[in-house]
């Protein structure tokens, strides 16, 4: 009996240790999800590539390279090739392969049109820089799937004239996949939008996904909008899908 205790003890003295190091693993933090996030998105290979992609008829281009970035949109319009290009935030208009001279609110639209397509097409990528405010919120379960849910602001230094805007990112716990996100804006009146993602594939190491787009009443709060979900009083909007996509990665100087 006394051999048999002896036998016994070490098993249950290690099992209790076991739980109690599984009961007090320390929770992520935000900063830590949405690194994470990045990893399972496409990781370092951000820092160096080339994307291409096709978006409600018009071509969109993204080089990252050495800390620098150069965005485009091109398309036609009365019969003239219109290009949009933002480099390192200085932004011009060519039309026909020449520069043209934009009013202020001009400038400021087609950069911001050209901007907001590639931000969305390339998330999580610059989630992690340092001038985004992360901030942890209460998880939740959607669709019967456990979700980290982490809000970004990014203040007056990093969020240009749409400063006040809020996101909400939906990180699945396990997989660490953005599966649904959630904004607010205040031009044109003010919304706030959700975005259900599918058809995710990976080009070239980079995962990439489509998104059904809701809406729902503008003061409805974007933090929120996951129960708004869940309980149906969404109504679809539209739906944001990339086409013919492409992914060249660049070495490293």
């Amino acid at each position: 009996m006394g051999m048999k205790l002896r036998n016994i003890l070490p098993l249950a003295i290690t099992a209790l240790l076991l739980f109690g190091c599984k009961a007090e693993e320390k929770e992520l933090t935000a900063d830590e999800i949405v690194y994470r996030a990045v990893a399972a998105h496409g990781g370092g290979l951000y820092d160096n590539m080339e994307v291409q992609f096709d978006f409600r008829g018009r071509h969109f281009r993204a080089k990252i390279a050495e800390g620098s970035y150069e965005y485009e949109r091109t398309y036609e319009a009365d019969g003239r090739l219109v290009k949009d290009l933002i480099k390192d935030d200085k932004y011009q208009r060519i039309l026909d392969q020449r520069e043209i001279q934009l009013k202020e609110s001009e400038l400021s639209s087609y950069k911001t049109a050209t901007n907001t397509v590639i931000y969305f097409a390339l998330l999580p990528f610059n989630l992690d820089n340092p001038v985004v405010n992360r901030q942890l919120m209460r998880p939740v379960d959607i669709k019967g799937e456990p979700y980290h849910k982490v809000e970004i602001t990014y203040g007056k230094n990093g969020g240009g004239k749409d400063f006040e805007n809020v996101y909400v990112y939906w990180v699945h716990q396990e997989k660490f996949t953005i599966d649904y996100l959630a904004y607010s804006f205040n031009i044109n009146g003010g919304g706030v939008r959700f975005r259900e993602a599918y058809n995710a594939r990976m080009v070239n190491g980079i995962r990439f996904q489509d998104y059904i787009n809701y809406t729902i009443d503008k003061d409805f709060p974007a933090q929120e909008l996951d129960y708004a979900f869940v309980t149906d009083q969404l109504k679809e909007l539209s739906r944001i899908d990339l086409d013919h996509i492409q992914v060249n990665l660049l070495s490293a100087k």
